[in-house]
């Protein structure tokens, strides 16, 4: 899988962001499973199912029907002690579990 790893500083909180470009990665929800398991030094193997998280042919679904870069939406769910948010320009930021934001993006 191809994804860019950076760590950025947002107003304070630790950002540990991907970037995933779905016509060459294994798939969006490998992408972040994959990111996740980065993030919290976990093998992949050992992560709970995503699926447990969230319908994942529903957020490949709906990611595919918007056009990459054009039309802007994102998700954000639990994983795994983070939080995972994922848009349609191809990034996927995972916050550890003590910056989860609320939808609004502010904090908790």
């Amino acid at each position: 899988m191809n994804i860019t790893y950076s760590d950025t500083n947002n107003g304070g909180e630790l950002i540990q962001e991907f970037t995933y470009d779905a016509d060459r990665t294994d798939g969006l929800v490998v992408g972040i499973s994959k990111a996740v398991a980065e993030v919290t030094d976990t093998p992949l193997e050992e992560l709970p199912p995503l699926q447990e998280t969230v319908d994942c042919d529903a957020l490949e679904s709906l990611f595919e029907s918007f056009s990459v870069g054009h039309d802007i939406a994102q998700v954000q769910f639990p994983l795994n002690g983070c939080t995972v948010r994922i848009d349609t320009t191809g990034t996927i930021q995972v916050y550890h579990s003590k910056d989860q934001l609320a939808p609004d993006g502010s904090g908790y």
